[in-house]
Formats: C-alpha cells, sequence, structure tokens
C-alpha cells in the first residue's frame, strides 16, 4: 500500500472509488445517484482544483493506493477566515476492510497539517460512521460533541459527532 498526493490522471479511479465507497459503506451522507452524475471531466476537474490547492497550501489530499486501486481518500482543507487559519477540517473515506489504509492516510494528512502549521483538527461525520470513528479515536482525536437528530433518513435520525485533535 501506498499513500500519495493525488494526480491528474486517476479520475477513473477515483470515480470508481466513490461509488464504491457509497455502495459498500451504507453509513455515507452521500447518495450514488450523486456520484452517479459526475462526467470524467467533472472530476478531473475537482482533482485539478485540489492541487491547486495543494499548491497554495489550503488543502491537502492524499490516496491510498493498494496495487493500482484506490482504498482510501482523505483531505485537510484549512478554514477561510484569516482568524481561522490554523484550523482545518479533516475528511476522509474507506472503503471497508481496508482500515489500515484509512489510518495510514489519517497520519499521514495529520503530520502534513502539523507540517503547514495547522494547529486544530476538526473531525465530524454520522454518529453510525463507525470506521471513521474508530481510526480518530484510535489516533487521538476527542469527541467534542453531538449534534441530535441532525442527519433525517426517511426512517431514522442520526446525530452527528465532532471530534478535534490538537496537534
Amino acid at each position: 500500500m501506498q499513500i500519495r498526493k493525488i494526480t491528474t490522471n486517476e479520475a477513473e479511479a477515483l470515480l470508481v472509488y466513490l461509488k464504491e465507497l457509497v455502495l459498500q459503506d451504507r453509513e455515507r451522507v452521500e447518495d450514488i445517484n450523486y456520484f452517479n452524475s459526475f462526467s470524467l471531466l467533472d472530476e478531473e476537474k475537482w482533482i485539478e482544483d485540489k492541487i491547486n490547492g495543494e499548491a497554495t497550501g489550503e488543502i491537502f489530499v492524499r490516496v491510498a493506493d493498494q496495487d493500482g486501486l484506490i482504498t482510501a481518500e482523505g483531505e485537510v482543507e484549512k478554514l477561510k477566515r484569516p482568524i481561522e487559519k490554523h484550523v482545518a477540517e479533516i475528511r476522509f473515506g474507506v472503503l471497508p476492510g481496508n482500515e489500515e489504509s484509512g489510518e495510514k492516510i489519517v497520519e499521514d494528512l495529520i503530520k502534513t497539517a502539523q507540517d503547514n502549521g495547522i494547529k486544530i483538527l476538526l473531525y465530524f461525520h454520522l454518529s453510525t460512521q463507525k470506521i471513521g470513528i474508530e481510526i480518530v479515536k484510535k489516533l487521538g482525536f476527542e469527541l467534542m460533541g453531538e449534534i441530535k437528530d441532525y442527519y433525517q433518513f426517511s426512517d431514522r435520525a442520526v446525530d452527528r459527532v465532532y471530534y478535534v485533535k490538537y496537534l
């Protein structure tokens, strides 16, 4: 497994990964129809925007590559306001069964965040998002709180949890 920056020539592989992630991990907010509407050109533009953001130090994107397949993707994005430039949101997704990939990406992103002056990392997700929550807890994130019934599905409500890591 290799953790590396995303490249412009892997739009198709990233689309495959994202669609598979939504299908395999039912505790995601995204809808498969949302990703089915993306074209290869849309994904290439998204990657290009992220690479440009990395050049300016605003966002950092990593993928886990296992024999040419993306098994996890993660990002750290600085908040925009000048008084919050030391704070970033961390987002990541991991195909079930590839938790080691997710953990390695989060470790890499924590180090990248530190190297770029980020002092506070925020993670939030559905309270039922077991894979992500287990990874951030293992890597020292602390539960800050939750908002009850934040997500409304047709058959249930799910809380949103917030975690923080001070670097």
